[in-house]
């Protein structure tokens, strides 16, 4: 056996990183193949969405628009002869966006089963959400506008009744002609959510918390939040949480009391879910592939979108509202006050000058800028009895120039006495 001849001794080894560097290494290469792996999941998705949910696009006639929010005007409201709209954001579009009452895919033995109405399942399909959400991609500004599921409108072909009742599943040719027959609003893009979408997507961005001024609960649904403060709700419990009609919050004696707008609290607690959900996906990122995979399991599966909106579509949309500040989207919902139609229960729109307002910006007719800062109903509202009438088919109406207004920066409207504060993240 030979013996190794000595060496010089080499000079000690010298890392070329720090330790502090090394984990620094370590993590940005983690983000780079996370991100590499959810482009990859995403072009995956891209190539595979040719057989995703699609209906027929509807294209409303926009020629014979005679404004129906004339059913009750409040006190005081203008009657001097209105100005002009200045130009609107021309790029803006209009996307009606529906909650499928179907499809729950609540988790067996689930504490919020409730939340899902198995019991009626035997119904027939119904919109639990109907809103509007106007995207500016110049300017990166939103709106989202909720419509009250007990609006008592005039549904074309139908005569008066509920604008939940204008929801057909897979087909929003009714809704979208309803919405413009009665707010000269164009629908441009359609999608439709079930249950199981968005419990998926909640998930994905593993969960959504929302702070609490006081303890809720509610019953019918399951829900029981014990503690104020932030609380994160996972898919099922978000599920109740947004279809909540009877949420009560607790007091400092333990006594429950429950939200005295009901519908209209829960179409503002809605909207605020909303803005957080989308501040969780971008704090997660869209390269994400929890996230890009919920999108296009749900896309495959449970969002419904019209033809001719095409996936480039759906990424070029990803990256406006990546650009928007969810903070910033203007929250507004339809004013209406009670009615009684026949021993029904029903709401009917107000006419005045800040819903005027609103609407001349999902019409088009005034612009995104210049967002309002928040203000806060909870007045009770008034109550009018009249006997239902209905109409075999809607009366045709000649061509007419829709009036104008003086452009006013109108109010945010949120109702409730239950509310989430916007600027609180948790």
């Amino acid at each position: 056996m030979d013996t190794p001849t000595t060496e010089p001794q080499a000079a000690p080894y010298r890392p070329r990183h720090t330790t502090a560097q090394k984990i620094v290494l370590g993590v940005n290469i983690t983000v780079v193949v996370a991100c590499i792996a959810g482009a990859l999941v995403l072009l995956y998705g891209k190539n595979q969405l040719d057989n995703r949910l699609q209906t027929a696009k509807v294209d409303v006639p926009t020629t014979v628009f005679v404004p129906q929010i004339t059913n009750t005007t409040e006190a005081g409201a203008s009657s001097t002869t209105p100005g002009t709209f200045p130009i609107a954001d021309p790029g803006a579009k209009n996307f009606l966006i529906t909650g499928a009452d179907a499809n729950s895919c609540v988790t067996p033995g689930s504490p919020w089963a409730n939340a899902a109405d198995p019991a009626r399942a035997s119904i027939g399909n119904r919109s639990d959400t109907i809103m509007v959400m106007r995207v500016d991609p110049i300017t990166r500004q939103a709106a989202v506008l909720s419509f009250p599921r007990d609006l008592w409108l005039q549904i074309p072909g139908k005569g008066k009744n509920r604008i939940n009742s204008a929801y057909v599943k897979d087909d929003y040719s009714k809704l979208a002609a309803t919405l413009y027959a009665n707010f000269g609003i164009v629908v441009d893009h359609y999608i439709q959510v079930d249950f199981c979408a968005f419990k998926r997507i909640v998930d994905a961005v593993d969960g959504v918390a929302v702070p609490f001024a006081t303890p809720i609960k509610d019953a019918y649904v399951g829900l029981d939040i014990q503690q104020a403060g932030c609380h994160t709700f996972g898919g099922d419990e978000a599920l109740a949480y947004v279809r909540s009609r009877h949420l009560k919050w607790v007091d400092e004696n333990g006594k429950a009391h429950e939200d005295r707008l009901s519908d209209f609290g829960r179409i503002s607690r809605q909207q605020d879910f909303l803005r957080r959900v989308l501040q969780s996906a971008l704090r997660k990122g869209i390269t994400d592939p929890a996230i890009a995979q919920a999108l296009i399991k749900s896309l495959q599966t449970e969002i419904v979108t019209e033809s001719g909106f095409t996936v480039n579509d759906m990424m070029k949309f990803a990256g406006i509202m990546r650009d928007i500040d969810p903070k910033a989207i203007s929250q507004y919902q339809v004013q209406a006050s009670r009615l009684i139609v026949s021993g029904n229960d029903v709401l009917q729109v107000v006419d005045n000058e800040n819903m005027r307002a609103i609407l001349a910006i999902f019409q088009g007719k005034a612009p995104l800028a210049g967002a309002p800062a928040q203000t806060t109903e909870t007045t009770s509202v008034t109550t009018t009895t009249v006997k239902s009438t209905t109409s075999s088919a809607a009366t045709t109406t000649t061509a007419s120039p829709a009036p104008t207004t003086t452009a006013v920066a109108p109010e945010e409207i949120v109702k409730g006495d239950i509310l989430p504060d916007k600027n609180v993240t948790c």
